[in-house]
Parts: structure tokens; sequence; C-alpha cells
């Protein structure tokens, strides 16, 4: 395949991919987050994943955003942290999560006190025996069967422990930590495929598929003497590392069943050289850190716009158009970069990520002092969604580079390609006439790439050799290529660069018409000759 002696950089630079991520924090907390690369010798990337999930953790679920009536979003994010081992990825996540454990312990601290109290409210009374309990009944009857006095229980005080960040978690215990904790709960595996990678005893995948999801989840096992649990909301956050080498066995096993594409990933597996880490570790940033989380764990309560610890944010149209116009890009992309049908999931998740992601632009905004110390959260407007679009740009990018089995296999076709009903057979018309048909067909194809094309790039201007010498469309011939821009500036659609001929430019909708008009006449004058 001509696209394997290219590298994953220069294939996602020549979609217009970007292959560093984007600034998406504020610039204070942007700077610590190079710091925080730079003190850990690792790459940006590894710190942008600790911090979206610590960040969207401190949110937590009483934050939420309506996308348009019915459709409501909240923080959570799944990340993956690709690489070797021994690449300092646990120097970052131990300063990034500082925030939460301090947070947990404050939590812990609150609870014993809270039990203290309750015991110590408590009427005591010594049993029979000498023992001293409250002077509660079971199911309020004080009788046993036989009709002897029942010895009292001591009323009910909840001795789950406050968690905020859990390393190594079963499915049952998940939940039920979840039932315990609702408002948010962060899952930082040191090694994912404890978690996720089939055949390895991992917890059941669509568990974690529908906890991505928010959706409701009821627990009940004949193995346990608890009762069941009901999650109405759940609220969890992932993120932890996977070795590139069992990447793959995310899904090769019993099939894809869409929890990859449900993870944002970093990482593009190129092996570094080891350098000293630079001492760049900032106070100052690390406080900007510190305060901006302990404000995010605290926003129910701080942000004005806060309704019975509840805060429910909206996007506005102009940040809604935006998150359209990703969705058409990503369509486009699918197309041209040749991904299956059966992949094609991936567009709808990346949106779902998108609004996600701008929803937590806007939290991080709060959190950074934007809108005043108890301001508003308010609508997330088009600056969040525009950061948001330009992140899962990034994150599309490293979906390719590790699902690279997907792409590069040439066109697709949705609506099934031109043809004859039947086989020809041996009747030399119809046997032309198929040709015909699969030549037409194979044109049409590779205009709808080159448009395709153009448009994730934002319609710019394509020279045709740079085309070919960049490998996009590996399986397409220049005159192929020429072909088609010629049936584009003919019907009106683009223009040519020059009198050479040697690249186009799409036309805009506005000009259409007068284009093609222009085209139709100038085809006239050309067959008239």
């Amino acid at each position: 395949m001509p696209r394997t002696n290219m590298s994953p950089s220069d294939f996602l630079s020549r979609l217009g991919l970007p292959t560093e991520f984007p600034a998406f924090f504020p610039p204070q907390l942007e700077q610590y987050r190079r710091s925080l690369a730079e003190a850990a010798d690792t790459p940006d990337e590894f710190a942008v994943a600790q911090m979206l999930a610590v960040a969207a953790t401190a949110a937590g679920g009483d934050v939420s955003a309506s996308v348009q009536p019915g459709w409501y979003v909240r923080c959570n994010l799944f990340l993956a942290i690709i690489s070797f081992k021994g690449t300092g990825k646990s120097t970052i996540a131990d300063k990034a999560n500082g925030p939460l454990i301090q947070r947990e312990a404050e939590l812990c601290e609150e609870a014993a006190q809270s039990m203290q109290e309750g015991l110590d409210g408590d009427d005591e009374e010594e049993d029979e025996d000498g023992s001293w309990s409250t002077g509660e009944y079971e199911d309020g009857d004080e009788d046993d069967e036989d009709g002897g006095r029942r010895s009292p229980r001591r009323r009910h005080v909840s001795s789950s422990t406050p968690c905020v960040v859990v390393n190594d978690v079963t499915g049952p215990a998940l939940l039920q930590l979840l039932g315990d904790n609702r408002r948010q709960l962060l899952v930082h595996a040191d090694e994912l495929s404890a978690l996720f990678i089939r055949n390895t005893g991992g917890t059941d995948r669509a568990m974690w598929c529908e906890l991505h999801d928010g959706r409701r989840r009821r627990r009940a096992r004949a193995s346990s003497q608890s009762d069941s649990t009901t999650l109405t909301a759940p609220y969890v956050n992932v993120v932890g590392s996977i070795q590139p080498a069992l990447v793959k066995l995310f899904y090769n096993n019993r099939g894809d069943d869409g929890l990859l594409d449900r993870l944002l990933l970093v990482g593009d597996g190129v092996a570094r050289e080891a350098q000293w880490p630079k001492d760049a570790d900032d106070p100052i940033l690390n406080v900007a850190w510190s305060t901006a989380m302990e404000r995010l764990l605290r926003i129910e309560h701080l942000a004005a716009d806060a309704i019975g610890e509840q805060i429910e944010s909206r996007f506005t149209a102009e940040a809604l158009d935006v998150c359209k116009s990703l969705m058409g890009r990503l369509n486009n992309l699918a197309v041209v970069i040749g991904v299956p049908e059966a992949q094609r999931g991936i567009v709808k998740k990346l949106v779902q990520h998108a609004v996600k992601l701008a929803l937590l632009h806007r939290v991080l905004r709060w959190a950074a002092g934007e809108f005043g110390d108890n301001g508003p959260l308010g609508d997330v407007e088009p600056q969040d969604a525009i950061a948001a679009r330009d992140a899962t740009l990034f994150f599309l990018g490293r979906w390719l580079v590790w699902r690279g089995e997907l792409w590069g296999r040439g066109p697709t076709v949705l609506t099934g390609p031109l043809g004859l009903a039947q086989a020809p057979g041996d009747d030399p018309v119809l046997q032309s006439l198929a040709t015909a048909a699969a030549g037409a067909q194979r044109g049409i194809s590779i205009i709808e790439r080159l448009v395709r094309l153009m448009r994730a790039r934002g319609s710019q201007p394509v020279v045709l050799a740079t085309l070919t010498a960049e490998q996009i469309l590996p399986d397409v011939p220049l005159d192929e290529l020429r072909s088609a821009c010629g049936w584009m500036v003919d019907n009106g659609h683009a223009t040519w660069l020059d009198a050479d001929r040697r690249g186009i430019r799409l036309v805009q909708p506005a000009a259409q018409v007068e284009c093609r008009q222009r085209g139709m006449i100038s085809a006239a004058k050309e067959r008239a000759r």
C-alpha cells in the first residue's frame, strides 16, 4: 500500500489534522501543562490526558449542558495514554491528581466526623449481656417469635469510605463505589489492559460502554447478599496507560464493540530519546492548578447559576453550528481516508466527545476565574466549541494512528455501484456496457473523494501534482484527477487556478450558479469549435 512509506505525522498533516494538541486550557493552566511535561520528560499530550481526566472528575456529575432539546451531556471522559514503560507517566499523574487526593482526604475526615457525631447522639443502653447498643429495634419489632425481648440494633451509620480516585477495581465493586460516591469518581489504572482487554479476565466491557454514556444501570446479582443498586446517572472518568503492542487486543478477539472509540487516545507510539528532566517545577503554576481544581470541586456551591446544587448550561446556536460543521468535516474525512462503513460510527463518537469537551472547556474557563470568583458558568459559546473542535480533530488523528488497518483501502460506495441488473454473461454488448458503468462509477468516486478532501481542508485550493505527491489519494493517477477536476469546472463547482490547469479552487455556494452558467457557455463554445 503506497501510504505505508508515509509517517503517521505526515499523513495527518496532509489531511489537515493537528499533530500536536492545540491550545485548550486557560493560559496559566496551559503553562502548567507544559511544565508538567518538561519536568517529567514526556510528550505534552501525556499531561493533556491526565489534566482532562482530573478536570472532568473535579467538575462532577452535577454539571451538565443541553446541546439541543433532549440531548444533555456531562464532562466525563475516558482517556488512554499509549506509550512504552518508563516514560514518566507516573510523575505527571502524581502531580495532576494532587487536588483530587486532597479532596478525598477531606471527604474521609468529614465522614469520620459525621459518623462520630451520629454515634455520640445515639441513646445507648446496656443489653442483658452487658453490651451497649442504640435504642432502635430491627424492623420496629421488639419481641422475638418466642415472646422474648429482642436485642436492639445499632442505628445504621454508613461505613462506606468516600472515594474520589481508585486504581484497581472490578465491575461489581465499581458500581458499589458509584452508588456511594455519586458526585464523581476517577478510575486511574496504571495498566488499562487489566480493565479492558478481552480474554484476560477483565470486567464487563458493556458495563464500561454504558458508564461512559452515563446510562442508567440496575445492579442485581444472585451471588450478592446486599440489595440491588440503581444508578440513575452514573458519573465516572477513566485514565490509564497501555503499551503500544497491546492496543490491538482491545478489540480483535471477539470483534469491535465500540469501547475503543469511547477512549480518547494520546501517544503516537514513537520512542523518544531519554533526556534529563528540566527543572520546570513552578510553584505559581502548581498553585494555579490546585486552586482551579479546588474551585471545580465546589462549583455547584460557588457558581451563581447553580440551582439546588445543580448547574445546567446550554449550547448557544453559534456553538451548535460549530459542532455541526465538525460533523460534516468528519464525514468527509471518513470517505477520503476510506474508513469502512462498519467503522463509520467513529464520527458520532467523536461528535459526542466534542460536545463534552466544549462543556469542559467552559468549565475550565470558570475554574480559572474568567467569569469572576462566584460568577455564573453561563452558556457554552463558540469559543468553547472551537477549542473542542480542534481538540477532537487531534484525537481523530490519534485514532487513525492506532487503527491503521481501517484506512487506506480505497473508496467505498455507500449507495451501491452503477451497473447492470444482472451479470453480462458472454454478451459483448452487455460486457461493454458493464465496463462503461464501472468507469463511470470510478469517476464519480474520485470526484466525491476530491471534494470531500477539499471540504475537510477548509475548501483550500489544491495543486494536482502536489496532491499526487502527497499520496492522500494513492490509487488515483494524475490524468484521472485532472479529468475529475475538469468535470467540476465544467459544471460550475470549481475554477482552474491558472491557464495551465494545474489545480482547482472550489466555488463558494453563492457564486456557483453564475459559475455554472459560465461553464456551460464555455463548454458550448468548445463544442462549437
